[in-house]
């Protein structure tokens, strides 16, 4: 008879810690999505996170930002999978301290106009007053007042960037991004602050590399339209072969 209790003890107990686990991960996955969708002003979606409630240690997975109004490409940013480690009791506190973020190979599409780009289209986004509306009209800003973070260091390791021009893409390498003791101790930093200086240093980042020259681009250009004119050639071979072949 003990032993049964002592079964069904341990069995309520797992019960409990695996709900606990569950709900945990799905107010993370659910705080990125709809604060990041706000104040970016386009969707951001998580497939998966996966984070230990006791040593706040885990990896997000599948994070995109789709590209803001007026740009083409589907994606703007996606990442893999992100490693985390924080302090998991302060999910629910009024500062979130998060001791680390490492992403390898975040994919970056960079997708730029004559007078803009969809980078600095996020950040005026996030620099925007406008950014977005909570069902009983309250800005995010102040739904989100209370909440504060630290992130003690950031590291985006090997940024994949694809450069977006007309009809021109080109891979652009860059160098590795690190940022450290975004907020502090006695001074903490909004979700909204911390993105912009995310975004602005990958902006600077993305504007300082060695762009390709003129007559790589023109060659880019030249190659997809002999591309597109083979092509042509031969679907019009196929269908004088298919009609030559019904006159016959």
């Amino acid at each position: 008879m003990i032993k049964k209790v002592i079964i069904s003890f341990v069995l309520v107990v797992l019960l409990i810690a695996g709900v606990g686990v569950f709900y945990f991960d799905s107010i993370v996955k659910n705080g990125i999505e709809v604060v990041g969708s706000r104040l970016l002003g386009t969707s951001v979606t998580v497939n998966s996170v996966s984070l230990s409630p006791l040593n706040g240690s885990g990896t997000i997975r599948g994070l995109s930002i789709e590209n803001p109004q007026g740009f083409n490409s589907g994606y703007a940013i996606q990442l893999d999978e992100l490693s985390v480690n924080l302090n998991a009791s302060s999910v629910f506190s009024d500062v979130v301290e998060i001791e680390s973020v490492r992403v390898v190979q975040p994919q970056i599409t960079y997708e730029t106009r004559i007078t803009n780009d969809n980078i600095r289209a996020l950040i005026a986004n996030l620099s925007s007053d406008s950014t977005g509306e909570t069902e009983n009209g309250a800005s995010v800003a102040q739904s989100e007042a209370g909440k504060r973070i630290i992130i003690r260091r950031l590291t985006l390791v090997d940024p994949q960037l694809n450069l977006v021009a007309a009809i021109v893409t080109a891979p652009i390498p860059l160098p590795d991004i690190e940022l450290n003791d975004i907020g502090a101790e006695d001074d903490s930093t909004t979700v909204a602050d911390a993105l912009q200086l995310v975004m602005s240093t990958l902006s600077s980042t993305i504007l300082s590399a060695s762009l390709p020259n003129l007559e790589d681009l023109r060659e880019g250009v030249q190659d997809r339209l002999q591309d597109g004119v083979e092509q042509v050639e031969d679907v019009v071979e196929e269908l004088g072969g298919r009609l030559r072949s019904i006159l016959n």
